[in-house]
Order: C-alpha cells, then structure tokens, then sequence
C-alpha cells in the first residue's frame, strides 16, 4: 500500500516567510532544466519548493523520498503514482503496468518503466514539473540510474526539481554546460539581512534596531534555525542580548537539533574528521590529516561538503574548506577529553606555522595554554599582528603570560602599551612603560639602551591619544634622535606624532606636507596601515581647510591601498569607512553615509561595542536629518550609555555631544542641556583644531539654549578668532552659521545676515551642506533674509544667491524628528505668508503684530504658556492676553483651531504638499 503523504505536495508551515527573491528565480527557469537545490539541514529546501509548487498553473508531481526509496522497484512505483495523479491520470497504461508487477511480485526495470512513462508523458498537453524531495536519501547506484536516465531522456516539457543535502552523484556536468542546470545552494537560501528584519518584524512583539538584527545575521550567516529559534525564544527587549550570546556559544536547542538532524546520521570515520577539525577556523587537507590521523583528508573534506555537513569550499580549487560557525561550535562540544583538546591544539599551532600563518598558530597556541609556543610567535610576529589590527588575541596572550613576562621583555611591554593607549586606557599605558623601564634599567642596562627610543616613541603616542600635544611632540623629537636605523616601524610611529601634533596646533599647511613625506617612508618600508593613516590625516586636514573635494580624493586613495594590500578588516580601514560617512553626510547623501557606518561598525563589532561610538554618532545625525524619532532615540541612548562607561579622545566626545546637543534641542530636553553644560570639560584657551572647536560650538549651543546669550558671543567670538588665525576654514564656516543664529536671536538683524553672507562666500564650489541644515529651519528664515535686497548689507553674489536657494529647498524639505512643521518666524516669513493662497482674507484685514505671529508658532510647536513666557521673558498673563487677541483675529476657539490654521500657512512657505 502506497503513503499518500509520499506522492502529495506538502502543506506549507504556518506564517512561511515570503522569499521572493528566490521565488523569482525559480519561475524564471524552464521546464527542460534541472532545478537543483542543495543545502544543510534547516534551510528551507523543501518549504522554498513546496510554495513554488502550490503557485504553479502547470502540475507538479511531487515525491518525497527517504531511506526506503533506495529499492528500485519502490522509487518506480512511487514516481509513477506521483506523475499520474499530478497530471490527473495523465499516464494510465504505465499506471497499470505496476500495479500488474507490483500484483504478481516482480520487480520491474527501471528503465522500462521509465521509458513508457515518458513515452506517455509526449502526449501530455501541458508542462509538467517532477520534484523528487530529500535525494540524499537515495544511495543506490541502481536509483541513481534511473534518476539519470530520467534526466537525459525527458521531452521537452518535462522538468526535474531535485532538493538535497549532498551534492547528488548523477553526472551533471553536461547539463551545466549547456546551460540546462540552475543551482541553489545554501549561500542563495541563507536569510539576508532584509528578510531577517522581514521575519522579526512578524513575529517578535517589539520592534528589533538593525544593529541587533545585523549581529543576529553575522552569528547565524542566515542559517533559518538559528533566526527561528530567536523568534521563539526572545519575548522583549532584555532577553536580545542574552539570546545573542548563547548563539555565540552554542545554543542547546540548536544543539540538540544538529545532534538529530546530522551527527546520529554519519559514520564515525567522518565524525571524527569533523570533530578534530572544527576547532580550525578553516582547514585543508594537511589540517585534516595531522589533527584527525586519517589518510585522505582531500578526499574526506570533499565527501563532508557533498554531504552537505554545513562544509563549505573557500576557493575555486576546493582546497580550503569552513564550517558554518553554529555547526562549528556544536562539533566543538563534542571534543569532552580536555587532554586531547590540548593536544589537538598544539597540533595545529605547529601546522599553521608550517604553513605561514602566524595569526592562527597563535591562537592555538594560546588554545593549547603553551607558553613556550607564544613566546616564540609573540617574539618573532607579535609587532606585525600588532600593525594588522590582532588586539583582541594580542591582549588575551599577555594577559595569559602574565605581568613579570611583560615586566622583563622589552618587546611585549611595547606591544602590552600600544594596546593600552588605542583602549584608551592611559593610566595602564604608563605604569606598564614605567614598570619595564625601571626593571630594566636596573637588571639589563644594556638591553634599555636598545629599547630607550621606542619606549619615547610609545609615549608620543599615548601623549598625543590624551590629547597632551605638545608633551607629545617633545617625546616624538626625543624618540627620533634615540631610534636606530634597523627600527624603521618606531621611527614612522614617531614622525606621525609629529604630524598630528602639527595638525593639533593649527599648523595645516606643514602637517599636511609632513604626512605626505611619512606616507612615502611608510610606502617604502611596506608598513601600508601606517601609509594609509597618513593619508586619512592629510584627509582630516583637507577637511579642516574646507577642501571637501581633495579629501574625498585623499579618502578614495586610502581605500584604494586598504583593497590592493587586502587589508580591509584592520582597524584603519574603519577610519577610512568614517571619513566616508562624514563627507557623504556633510554633502546630504544620507543613504550612503549610513551605509558607511554600517561598514564601519562591521570591522569595529568584532573588537567590542565600545568602539563603535562615532558610527553611532554618524547614525544618529542621519537619522536626525530624516526626522527619525524613534531611531534617533535608540542611537541617543546607545551614546549616552557609552560615553557614560568608556574614556574616549575628545574627537569622538566632541562629535558625539554635537549630535547630542541637537537631539536634545529638537526633543526639548533642557535638563539634559543643562547637565552636560554642568560637567563639560572647558573650552581650551587656543582652540586650535577641528576638535577643540567643535567642543567650544557645543558649549555655545548650549549657552544659546540657557539664553546665555552674551557668554555665548563671547565663547563664539573666540573660536572664530582662533578658526581664522589657523586657516580652519570648515569651523570658520560652521562658526558663522552658529554667529548668523545668535544674532538673529538677540534680533541683530544685519549682523546675521552678513554672517550668514560670508559663509555662503565659503560654500560656493564646496559641498557643504549638512554644517548649514545642522542649524534646522531658523536656517529657512535667515537665508530668506540674506536673498532680500536691502541697504548695508554684504554683496550677494549670484552663486551665493543661488546656494542659499538650495539650502532653503533642503532645510524645507528637512522634516522635524515630532514629524511636524518648524520655522521661526520674522517679517519677511510673515510676509510671505500673507501673500500666498493659503491664508484667510480676514487675516490680512485684520493683522497680527509681530509678538502675535511669534506666539502663534510658539502655539504650533507644542509649547504651554508657561513655556511660551518663559522664552519671550514676560508674565504668564501677558502671553494670555495675546491669545486671547489672536484667537479673535484668527477666528478661532481653541488652541487646537488655532495650531491646524497655522500648520496650513506655514506649509504654504515650505512647498510642502
């Protein structure tokens, strides 16, 4: 008797996730191709197939296939019921001849059977599909056979869908050159980041930020299971993190679900392949065979990836093979003899080093907690994992060998310091140097000769992260007449200080030249980080001179030598990521900035959240610009959380409290305003790079805020003075816009507009942009102003005109993060309000004064009247007797009447629709 569940197509689970995408290819493939779909358990094969299936307008024959299947006359009878009931008895004389074997126990030839079925099948009258559902089932040759008769000998009309775990063994490779195979494979089945997001938003109760979603894919690599379980499992906010990290380490249901679906299936020769080799993070043959004993690791790494054992193949020529990380972990938990653990480990170490891969060898040798083995590899490769951005295991070997092995080697104390200083971890940085020196002055004087001059190169460094410029410079000078010819890596390291101290001071023009001749020794020396942070400085520079274009190019060049040296994931190419960002986001480009924090945060996550503060930064001001509230909210929190716990350089406070300062404005927050004003670091006395001045800006936004007006000119007069004595044209610029918004507040009406006049002088021909929108839409009000003609003013030249018109155009179309309309008003606003078709003719018989105008867009943005006093300086009744006028001019009720008639006039003003 034959399971009709066999020969049905299968019902589709439950909320399926709509994979269009795939979908897509799948109807775009022709009947007379193999349709192949190979995958690791938990992919979605057969859901992916069945959904295809119900929509087709054609009939599928469907067959699912197990273990009983590998009897010939079984898998005829079963593909012969499928294609008959599929195609509505569509093949009724080989319908009848099996059941006449099938009556008299014979056992039929397969390829007689096959044969008459597809004579029968030329007849049919439409396109036919045959999915024959988990083939790697099947291992008898005498199937294979018939399945590859079927293939060669279909009419045309007549397709074949085959989903597997292996790579079936049917001799395909003609069909693939005459374009007859489309493959599906695990790399197109995986969940992307979309669908992942898609998948959540349906089933999770709240709503999951892209980051999270983003680690979510990095740990599972989209594998469904793991994204599933994550659904189930995680019922708020809280448990994210806490689910996150057990996927890292190996989730027990996921466990559990791989012991079922794979390991109990596999004989033990290729159990133990798998579970020697999983501790790699990639193997090859010899790999195999060292650490497994076998003989013909090629040939069992092979079979593993047909298998479809979650083993992928890394290169064209199938040499070096991954696992999928969750499967890697859970074949990990199966190594329970911690002896044999160890000794798997020295074992690789040794083999890595054989084959020239330091990085490995040193993890494994910190695995195999072999002393000896990381001395040697920190000895001979430390300095060069150090250059490439290998902090995380540097950090984890030092801490093993402890702090009397950094005391007493030279070398490892300078490795130890470098990484103490790029943590910001100062304090840490000096005891380390000075514990070294110490000991070493006293028990090998000989030896701190040799070091004298790195260890001076090494605290340039740490004076220039702690922002002590000029301490830095001397130590920097110091080191360079101490450095030996043979230390060429010091001696960069300590012409960098150099540069950036000149930088730091205001000294533009001789820092950019200085990095330049740095980046030419770096080049020649093949140190490419260092090369490409000089050229990220002279980027900087070029920014700071207000040459947007030339450190666009600068950026691109600095890419470039990441991508031909393949250095894309060292910790320096998340600073060209961040240059990037900041120059898309300053011309507008908001879509390509985010972009560029995601990748910066890509390169970053690995080495902890802390360090992802400017990415954070750089998303919060794009979401900010696209009037995001709920998203600004969670990027604001996730700053504030930071630098509440972590020490940073004052660039990246600076940045990021500017970010900050707006968000707080556009929520209201004075509270937060007042705080911070409370606890700021002081504005330096010479406020001399981008850093510092951004600093002062911050604290005369908040000044303005508290309407600490006369403090806040004096502070921004400063800054300016100090701008324009070192040629900061970009903070000139920034500081003329923040100077044109105060004098506007203290209703210095032509002071403003030439403020704002010379900084559109600065803009023309640059891409300056956002440093202008930051200023939000009292911006609309002030240009309007500048574009009036009038007596006393500063010439306006038609390219200023014409940039001030489209940055009026992109202030209106720059929405609020309340999703409301915000403009301050004067009388040139008033005036064009009244002159468009939106305002009532009993208005303009019946004008406000301009305090009526000024309290209606108080009204409109949602202030009380106690708030509205509050900001005018007068009495609570004062503003209630405006009110009370205004709504008698404006024909109104209430405030709510009061706040729809002015949204529709100031709409009016904003070409908004």
């Amino acid at each position: 008797m034959l399971l009709t569940s066999k020969y049905s197509l299968p019902d589709c689970p439950e909320h399926t996730l709509a994979r269009p995408r795939l979908l897509s290819l799948l109807n775009d493939s022709h009947s007379d191709q193999l349709l192949l779909v190979t995958a690791p358990a938990g992919y979605g094969k057969t859901t992916l197939v069945s959904s295809w299936a119900v929509a087709q307008d054609t009939p599928v024959a469907w067959y699912s296939l197990d273990a009983s299947d590998n009897e010939p006359g079984q898998f005829c009878r079963y593909l012969v019921e499928s294609v008959h009931r599929a195609t509505g008895n569509g093949v009724p004389e080989t319908h009848k001849e099996m059941h006449k074997l099938l009556g008299a126990q014979q056992r039929p030839d397969p390829t007689l059977v096959i044969s008459q079925l597809l004579a029968e099948l030329r007849g049919l009258p439409s396109e036919l599909r045959i999915v024959l559902d988990d083939y790697h089932q099947i291992d008898n040759e005498a199937v294979h056979d018939a399945t590859r008769f079927l293939l060669r000998h279909a009419p045309a009309g007549i397709g074949v869908v085959l989903t597997s775990r292996s790579q079936p063994p049917l001799g395909l490779a003609s069909l693939r050159v005459a374009g007859r195979l489309l493959e599906l494979g695990s790399e197109e089945l995986a969940l992307n980041t979309e669908e992942i997001a898609q998948l959540l938003q349906q089933r999770l109760p709240f709503n999951l930020d892209s980051d999270r979603a983003g680690q979510l894919h990095l740990l599972s690599e989209g594998w469904p299971p793991a994204v599933q379980l994550f659904a189930l499992s995680v019922r708020d906010r809280d448990e994210v993190d806490r689910y996150l990290a057990e996927l890292e380490r190996g989730h027990s249901h996921i466990l559990d679900y791989l012991a079922e679906e794979v390991l109990e299936r596999l004989e033990p020769q290729l159990r133990e392949l798998l579970a020697c080799t999983s501790i790699l993070t990639r193997v090859n043959a010899l790999l195999a065979e060292t650490l497994s004993g076998l003989d013909g690791g090629q040939q069992l790494l092979e079979l593993a990836a047909r298998r479809g054992l979650f083993l992928q193949a890394q290169d064209s020529s199938r040499q070096w093979f991954r696992y999928h990380p969750v499967f890697a972990r859970f074949l990990q938990r199966q190594l329970t003899d911690h002896s044999r653990l160890l000794q798997l480990h020295r074992a690789a170490c040794d083999t890595w080093q054989q084959l020239g891969q330091p990085l490995e060898a040193l993890r494994h040798a910190l695995a195999a907690e072999d002393r000896e083995r990381m001395r040697q590899l920190l000895a001979e490769q430390g300095e060069q994992l150090l250059r490439e951005g290998q902090a995380r295991i540097l950090n984890d070997c030092l801490d093993w060998l402890g702090p009397d092995e950094l005391q007493r080697n030279a070398r490892f104390t300078l490795i130890a310091a470098k990484m103490a200083r790029d943590n910001f971890e100062h304090d840490r940085c000096d005891r380390l140097l000075a514990a070294a020196e110490s000991w070493l002055q006293r028990e090998d004087p000989q030896r701190w000769r040799e070091y004298e001059g790195a260890f001076a190169a090494a605290r340039a460094q740490a004076a220039v992260a702690r922002g002590q410029t000029l301490l830095a410079k001397e130590y920097a000078e110091e080191a360079l007449g101490l450095l030996r010819d043979d230390q060429p890596g010091e001696r960069i390291a300590a012409l960098l200080v150099v540069g950036e101290t000149g930088f730091c001071l205001g000294e533009l023009a001789p820092a950019s030249a200085h990095m330049q001749e740095v980046e030419a020794l770096a080049m020649a020396e093949q140190d490419y980080p260092s090369a490409a942070w000089a050229i990220c400085q002279q980027t900087e520079i070029a920014i700071a001179q207000g040459l947007l274009k030339k450190a666009s190019a600068l950026q691109a060049r600095a890419q470039r030598l990441i991508e031909e040296h393949h250095l894309s994931g060292l910790p320096i190419s998340e600073f060209i990521c961040r240059l990037r960002g900041q120059l898309e986001w300053e011309k507008g480009d908001l879509d390509a900035a985010a972009a560029s924090a995601r990748r910066g945060m890509q390169i970053n996550r690995k080495v902890g959240e802390r360090w992802l503060l400017p990415e954070y930064t750089l998303l919060l001001k794009v979401a900010q610009a696209r009037g995001e509230k709920e998203e600004s909210q969670e990027w604001l929190a996730r700053i504030d959380r930071l630098l509440s716990g972590e020490r940073y350089h004052r660039d990246w406070v600076a940045n990021a409290d500017a970010a900050r300062m707006r968000a707080w404005r556009a929520l209201d927050n004075q509270q937060a305003i007042y705080a911070w004003l409370e606890q700021a670091a002081p504005v330096a006395d010479r406020p001399s790079n981008h850093f510092e001045q951004c600093h002062g800006r911050n604290h005369v936004r908040a000044l303005i805020e508290l309407h600490r007006w006369s403090d806040a000119n004096r502070l921004l007069s400063r800054l300016q003075q100090v701008a324009r004595d070192c040629g900061l044209v970009t903070d000139c610029l920034r500081n003329l816009v923040l100077e044109a918004h105060l004098l506007w507040l203290r209703e210095r009406r032509d002071g403003a507009v030439n403020a704002m006049t010379e900084a559109l002088g600065i803009a023309v021909e640059r891409d300056f942009s956002a440093s202008f929108l930051q200023l939000g839409k009292p911006l609309i009000v002030i240009l309007k102003a500048v574009l009036e003609p009038g007596e006393g003013k500063s010439a306006l030249g038609e390219a200023e005109a014409d940039r001030a018109r489209e940055l009026i155009k992109l202030a209106q179309q720059q929405p609020e993060l309340d999703g409301g309309i915000r403009i301050e008003l004067d009388e040139t606003i008033i005036k064009e309000i009244l002159e468009s078709d939106a305002v009532p003719d009993f208005l303009r018989h019946s004008p406000l004064t301009p305090r009526e105008w000024q309290v209606l867009n108080a009204i409109h943005s949602g202030l009380s009247n106690e708030r509205i006093a509050r900001h005018f300086k007068v009495a609570p009744s004062t503003i209630k007797t405006h009110i009370r006028s205004l709504y008698q001019k404006l024909d109104v009720k209430d405030r709510q009447e009061a706040i729809a008639l002015a949204e529709q006039m100031l709409r009016s003003v904003q070409d908004q629709p």
